[in-house]
Formats: structure tokens, C-alpha cells, sequence
């Protein structure tokens, strides 16, 4: 990773503004105490607000793109201020980056029985591999269809039941209103055990996940009316076992009495949680089970006899076909099933990864209709080394119906990596239009390079004409580019407090009889509806009102207007004396 790969424009692409204002603050400060790179993998220490530090990792992929964790306990979107921090240096301290080998070069010279050591020793520092190690061992290669079948487990259905319901109930003796506080906590204990779920079908165990399914979702109906469901968290868990319990169902070997049978227990469930509202959660997997392979029609899709969807089966029945006929290598009827039922994604994705480029590509410019399906042809092609052939799938798909945001980025930062700036050009502009942002507007700048003068006209003309009602993209471009006139405009009528402050002080020294205007707009209704807990924000709107005042020479006016708020407002006793206060 070097500093061309990455630059601030990016950065605030991935990071909100407040996360890269207090990142760059974290950087200057020196918080950044090392940069350790393993090829295209980058570590970074850095330091917290607290003694502790915490850990960066940041992965440059191919296609340009970025993936960033960070040790820290930070979970409100986007990069935390240490990935931020650690960039900056990265870009700004190349001289600190220590370059090592990579792991997959470490090891290469290892012998078994030194690599048997290794991790045995790991394992002795780290007990929690210990489990990491089991499970990995336990799932088998996807591969030769000799492989020997894996072993299968036992599944104590009393047992998790015991466990669902110790977990459902481990916020009784709470008051209810802290109890309130953690029920997504207890939700996602019980996601924990749902994992176990996806694992068993991982390893083609159909019949151990139904009965794994069976005894969380018993439990679950039984007692999950204890918790409070006031923000959704508790019945939201329902939507997790939908799409479960359809992939499992298709996953066991069944007979059509079994299958009868499943299907009216999981009718049975739905009547229950009909009652709280919970709808249709279940619908998709009774229809599985009903059908499960059988269908004439579908085994003609199959065998690639069936050209066109006669099943009537719904989306989420056929996905779950997909992935059960991918797992046991069944690719060629994968295909047929895909392309049958209309799912393009799937289909040019399986393509790509059976080394079919041109095919995918011609079916690509034929059926894709949406940017979304474009992207995902566009990045299949990108990895398998079609670079140019990715590239020009997405160019054709920013024609395409949908969001093109995630298309048009993603074609930005790829192109720009293979140096096609005239494309990157062309989709940094559609990613503005897109995503009014001011990272997307500096990357257009970085682009464009000797062409920004008159791209930048464009682009400013277009964010004078996209009203949006939280203009936070117009407000940072006018602001960047001194262009108070258009940022007053972009806050009139309704913009956010937050927003019309940072322009109320932006334009106090070139616009102070504006400032004037919208600070008591802003203060005055605070005061006369009475809001206590607001006054010493209109305090502060007042404050900028008096400096605007004093900057067009009008003291005695301002004055005035104080002595007018002192009388209309004096009974409230909250109020007065920070009004008092703004005499000085």
C-alpha cells in the first residue's frame, strides 16, 4: 500500500465528517505509533483516548477498494477516527510503514511437523482457537465428489431448548425499563445459536439443522412474548429463521409424509405469531416443504429442458435451491435452474467462476436490467482477471434501472487503479450525482485533474439545483469553495440547526445582515414557546445575532432589540439571566 493509492478524498469517502475531523486531529497529535505493511495487508497501532490502543487492519482489494477494521468499540458507520488517523500517516509518513513479509511467504518454507508445532503453540497462547481450529478441521474441502461424507454431530434438542429459554428469561429480574436496554442482547444470543444452524447445512446435515431449527423455534414462540418488543428487536428475530428453515427443508432427504408434516407444523407456528402481528414469516418454507424437488417442471429445469419458470415458486425458494445445488457441486444444473427462474445475478456470477467469461458477458449485455446486477457481473469479471471486460460491463450498466451509487463508485476507484482516468472521470461524476457528498465531489477534483476548472462548474451547478432536505453535501462543497451566497440558499427554508449554524458562521463577516435574520429565526420560537431546555441554545443564536449587529456598526439597534426580548420574556426566570448575560 502506498500513499498513491490512497488520498484524503478517499478517506472521507469511508468516513463520516466528524470521524475524519477527530481522526486528523488523532494524526496530528502523533496518536499513529506504528505501520507495519504485509503486502497489501497494513497494520496500525494506535493510540486511544483512554491508556489503551487499539489495533488497525486495512486491506487494499484489487478493484481499489478498501476494507478497514479497527480493534475499537466504535459501531456508528463508516471508518472510527483511528482508521482515519492511521491513513493520514500512511499517506503524510510513508518513512513510518515497516514492510515485512507476508504470511503465505513466512510459511512456505515450513515442514509439516514445524507447522504442526506452530499451531499447537498458538494454540496454547490463544485458547479460543482451540475452537476456530476444531471447526475448520470438522468442514470439509469442497472438491472431489469421493470425498468421504463429514461427520455428522448429534444435535440435544432438550438441551437448546433449556438453553433458548435460560436466555429469553435472563432479564426477569430486571425493573422493566432496564430491561428494555438488552433485549437486542438477548436476541442476539439466541442469533449465536441460529449460526450453529447455517454450520450443519454448510456441511449438507440437513436433517440435525431441522432438528437443531425445531427446538430454537419452539422455545423461541413459547416465551419470546416475555421480552419487551417496543423497537421491534424481540419479533425481528422471526425474520432470521424464514429463509433458514427454507434452505433446510430443501437440504434433508424427505419423504412426502415428513415433508406434510413439516408443513403443518411451521402453518401451526404462523397461526401463533399471527396473533403479535408477525406475519408470513413461515409462508416461503411451508411452500418447500410442500414441494420440495419433486415438481416435474422443475426437474425439466434441471436437466436444461425448461427454458421458462412453470413452478410459480417464489424468489426465496429458488435461492435456496441455488446455494443447496452449489454446495454439492451440482454447477451445471445450478445453471439451468438460474437462468430459467430469471435469476441473472447468480447465473453470470457462476459463469465468471467457471472460467465462461464471453458467455457471461454476452448474457450480461443481453438480460441485465438493473445497475445492481451490472456491479455484480462487473466485480466477477474485475477478479477473475477480465479487468477491461468488468469495466466496460459496468459503464453500460450506469444506463441501467436503480441506485447507481455502489456501481458507479465502484467503477470510479477501478478504473482510476488501471488508469482509465477518462472512465473514473466519467463514473466520479455519476457517483456525485448519485451521492451528493463532498468526498465524492474532492475525488472528481483528484480525477479531473487539468479538466477540474471546467468540471467544477458542472458540478457546482448541479448542486445549486438539487434540493435535498438535509443539504449536508451542498453546505460542505459551497462552504469549501467560499461560495456563501449558494450555501445560504441550500439552507432556506428548512434546513437542519446543525447546518444553517455552520453557514450562519461561515457568512458572519460577508453576510452579518443574514446572520441577523436567521438567528432570530431560530431563537425566537425556542423563547416564546417556552422550550426551558432549549434556551441556551437560543442564547447562543442571540450571541451571533449581537456580533452581527456589532459588525454593521448597529449597537443601539441590537440594544434595542434585547431590551424588547428582557421585557417580553420576563417572568421566565430560566431565560433572563442568560439574556442579561448577552448585554456585555
Amino acid at each position: 500500500m502506498s500513499s498513491p493509492s490512497l488520498t484524503e478524498a478517499i478517506i472521507r469517502q469511508y468516513a463520516s465528517p466528524e470521524s475524519f475531523q477527530r481522526g486528523r486531529e488523532y494524526y496530528q497529535q502523533g496518536a499513529v505509533l506504528s505501520l507495519v505493511q504485509r503486502g497489501m495487508l497494513l497494520r496500525a497501532e494506535v493510540e486511544g483516548s483512554t491508556a489503551l490502543s487499539y489495533v488497525v487492519s486495512c486491506l487494499l482489494q484489487a478493484d481499489g477498494t478498501i476494507t478497514a477494521t479497527c480493534s475499537c468499540p466504535y459501531d456508528w458507520g463508516g471508518w472510527c477516527k483511528h482508521i482515519v488517523a492511521a491513513c493520514l500517516a500512511v499517506i503524510h509518513q510513508p518513512e513510518m510503514i515497516e514492510e515485512r513479509p507476508m504470511l503465505k511467504e513466512l510459511l512456505s518454507g515450513l515442514d509439516r511437523k514445524r507447522l504442526q508445532a506452530l499451531v499447537l503453540q498458538l494454540a496454547e497462547r490463544e485458547p479460543p482457537l482451540i475452537d476456530v481450529i476444531e471447526e475448520l478441521v470438522g468442514v470439509p474441502e469442497p472438491a472431489s465428489p469421493k470425498m468421504t461424507a463429514p461427520r455428522r454431530v448429534h444435535v440435544d434438542a432438550q438441551a437448546v431448548r433449556r438453553q433458548v429459554r435460560s436466555i429469553l428469561h435472563s432479564l426477569d429480574r430486571m425493573r422493566s425499563s432496564e430491561a428494555y436496554w438488552h433485549v437486542g442482547e438477548v436476541v442476539s444470543e439466541v442469533r449465536q445459536l441460529l449460526e450453529r444452524t447455517w454450520t450443519l447445512l454448510q456441511a449438507d446435515d440437513g436433517r440435525n439443522a431441522l432438528s437443531l431449527l425445531e427446538a430454537i423455534t419452539e422455545a423461541y414462540i413459547s416465551d419470546w412474548t416475555n421480552l419487551d418488543d417496543s423497537d421491534g428487536s424481540a419479533s425481528g428475530f422471526f425474520q432470521d429463521l424464514g429463509p433458514i428453515w427454507t434452505e433446510a427443508l430443501l437440504s434433508a432427504d424427505l419423504s412426502s409424509k415428513e415433508r406434510k408434516a413439516w408443513a403443518n407444523k411451521l402453518k401451526t407456528w404462523q397461526q401463533e405469531i399471527d396473533d403479535y402481528g408477525v406475519e408470513e414469516v413461515f409462508e416461503t418454507a411451508q411452500q418447500a416443504a410442500r414441494r420440495g424437488w419433486d415438481d416435474p417442471g422443475l426437474q425439466r429445469m434441471l436437466q436444461g429442458s425448461e427454458n421458462t419458470s412453470r413452478v410459480g415458486e417464489e424468489s426465496e425458494i429458488t435461492v435456496a435451491r441455488l446455494a443447496i445445488l452449489e454446495r454439492r457441486g451440482r454447477l451445471q444444473e445450478y445453471l439451468y435452474l438460474a437462468r430459467a427462474q430469471g435469476q441473472h445475478e447468480a447465473y453470470v456470477t457462476m459463469l465468471v467462476r467457471l472460467g465462461r467469461t464471453q458467455e457471461a458477458a454476452a448474457y450480461g449485455r443481453a438480460y441485465l436490467q438493473t445497475a445492481q446486477e451490472a456491479l455484480t457481473l462487473a466485480k466477477a469479471l474485475y477478479e477473475r482477471g477480465e479487468r477491461d471486460q468488468g469495466l466496460q460491463m459496468a459503464e453500460g450498466g450506469l444506463q441501467f434501472q436503480g441506485p447507481k451509487a455502489a456501481l458507479s463508485t465502484w467503477l470510479r476507484e477501478a478504473a482510476a487503479v488501471m488508469g482509465d482516468r477518462t472512465r473514473a472521470l466519467r463514473a466520479a461524476e455519476v457517483a456525485f450525482r448519485e451521492e451528493l457528498t463532498f468526498a465524492n465531489y474532492l475525488r472528481v477534483a483528484e480525477i479531473a485533474g487539468e479538466h477540474w476548472p471546467e468540471r467544477r462548474e458542472h458540478l457546482l451547478e448541479y448542486a445549486r439545483h438539487t434540493k435535498s432536505y438535509v443539504p449536508q453535501g451542498q453546505v460542505d462543497v459551497f462552504l469549501h469553495e467560499g461560495l456563501i451566497d449558494d450555501a445560504i440558499a441550500a439552507v432556506e427554508p428548512n434546513a437542519t440547526h446543525t447546518l444553517v449554524e455552520r453557514v450562519a458562521d461561515a457568512a458572519m463577516p460577508s453576510h452579518p445582515q443574514w446572520v441577523i435574520k436567521v438567528s432570530r429565526q431560530q431563537a425566537e420560537p425556542i423563547m416564546d414557546e417556552g422550550k426551558a431546555q432549549y434556551y441556551s441554545a437560543a442564547a447562543k443564536w442571540l450571541a451571533k445575532a449581537r456580533t452581527a449587529y456589532r459588525n454593521l456598526g448597529r449597537e443601539e439597534e441590537w440594544r434595542t432589540y434585547l431590551s424588547e426580548l428582557l421585557e417580553r420574556h420576563r417572568r421566565k426566570y430560566k431565560l433572563m439571566p442568560m439574556l442579561e448575560a448577552l448585554r456585555r
